[in-house]
């Protein structure tokens, strides 16, 4: 049998590890603080700076265990009062009092020392963190590609700096899941000071928690509401850019009816409803509009279906390989009057659009060119490498201004960058710039005006 000295040596130290590790590290520092501090107390303060809240439920259980130990705490302080005679609980008295302010006061001192260095704008060493997030799988793949290709292009562009920057480049995955944990990797374990990232759909995800994290967030994203202007930043022409662009075209080649067939995803939505907007604003009417999922392979149905409508031009939008399987599908039924918003230059089978027009973002042939001087024989969607060029750039300036970076974007309107004029309305957090009209001419992407008016 264990000791009954031993039995209440184990007890003793559970409850110490109750209080401790439970209540005073995950119930007041990861859940309390986090609450209380860094959202209402001190919002804009970096030195609480924590995750986005959780589940309520799962917040207030951490709320509860640091209630708890409190409890625990109470009743043993009461223990203590009860078992030791006056005059030696009045001298242990005082040293628990001393013991626990002492052991409070170096908790939240330690605590808040750590949360400070790892949260400093400028690190000490003078090396910039810029955390890359982009999927680098699935549909967003060629996309992703040519995000990072662009990216690393800007870095070996730098001129003289004053500081050093480093790439912590995570895969954003092609889920919710995956992007929540790239994003907690580079902000918990890596400790980076920045985000450049890409693809709306992880945008979405990422943007409460550069705002928690209090360091600035620009997103080569089309969806307005992630760009909030405070932390958070979008460089890329919005679907209503976009739009505008597409129905100038349209009413330019006197088309009047237009037939939508697009793939069920938040960006391309996005693109869809600004279209049909702009689109009743100028006078051309939607005829047919079906959205499909990504795995979808048989488009008969809808194909037949948009044809009876006798469209003047059929507008696709979709991820390869949908996009890819529509476009054969399409040819196979003579249909070959079709245009886009960005999906052509995406495809796999750019031969099966032969002649085809589309809106996307404008690059300067010469970058066009040494880009692909610069990677022989990759392939690169024009959709994301002048913004992933520009933001990158547009960071390192934040920085180097020694100014707050977050701040520093808050106060820029306007940059000159690869992909054209780059404004912002002081009000607002998207960096917009206008579009231009693409065409497949054999086999690849060709700016059909070198510049747009």
């Amino acid at each position: 049998m264990v000791p009954k000295h031993e039995r209440h040596h184990s007890i003793n130290s559970l409850r110490v590890w109750i209080i401790v590790g439970f209540g005073l590290m995950d119930g007041f520092w990861d859940s309390t603080i986090k609450i209380f501090f860094a959202n209402f107390l001190f919002p804009g303060s970096r030195l609480f700076i924590r995750l986005p809240l959780g589940p309520y439920l799962f917040e207030l259980s951490g709320v509860l265990t640091f209630l708890g130990s409190m409890y625990i705490l109470y009743y043993g302080y009461k223990f203590f009062s009860a078992v030791f005679v006056a005059r030696q609980w009045k001298i242990l008295n005082r040293r628990l009092k001393l013991m626990y302010g002492a052991l409070f006061i170096i908790m939240i001192t330690l605590g808040s020392y750590q949360s400070l260095e790892k949260t400093i704008i400028i690190p000490r060493d003078k090396v910039v963190k810029i955390g890359i997030t982009i999927p680098m799988e699935g549909q967003g793949k060629l996309l992703g590609t040519s995000f990072l290709k662009a990216i690393e292009l800007a870095k070996e562009d730098m001129k003289r700096t004053k500081y050093k920057y480093e790439l912590v480049i995570e895969n954003s995955g092609t889920t919710p899941i995956e992007t929540d944990k790239a994003i907690q990797k580079l902000i918990e374990k890596d400790h980076v000071q920045a985000i450049v990232g890409g693809i709306s759909a992880s945008g979405r995800i990422i943007k409460p928690y550069a705002t928690s994290a209090k360091i600035p967030h620009l997103c080569v994203c089309s969806i307005k509401t992630i760009g909030d202007g405070e932390y958070n930043f979008t460089n890329i022409p919005l679907a209503e850019d976009e739009a505008i662009a597409w129905v100038a075209e349209a009413k330019k080649q006197g088309i009047k009816t237009v037939s939508i067939m697009n793939q069920k995803y938040p960006s391309i939505e996005g693109h869809v409803r600004a279209l049909e907007e702009e689109a009743r604003r100028q006078g051309i009417e939607i005829v047919y509009e079906k959205g499909f999922e990504g795995s979808t392979t048989d488009f008969s149905s809808l194909i037949k279906d948009a044809k009876n409508k006798k469209p003047d031009i059929f507008f696709i939008s979709a991820f390869s390989p949908a996009l890819d399987f529509l476009g054969a599908q399409l040819k196979a039924n003579g249909i070959k009057n079709i245009a886009s918003i960005v999906a052509l230059s995406v495809s796999n089978r750019p031969d099966l659009f032969e002649g085809d027009w589309y809106t996307d973002s404008y690059v300067d042939s010469a970058f066009k060119a040494r880009f692909e001087q610069k990677y022989p024989g990759v392939r690169f969607a024009t959709h994301m490498m002048p913004y992933a060029y520009d933001s990158f750039n547009m960071m390192v300036q934040a920085f180097e201004s020694g100014q707050d970076p977050a701040e520093y974007l808050q106060r820029l309107t306007k940059y000159d960058g690869t992909s054209g004029a780059l404004t912002r309305k002081a009000s607002e957090g998207n960096f917009r710039s206008v579009p231009a009209v693409w065409i497949i001419k054999n086999g690849k992407p060709q700016l059909r005006y070198e510049k747009t008016n």
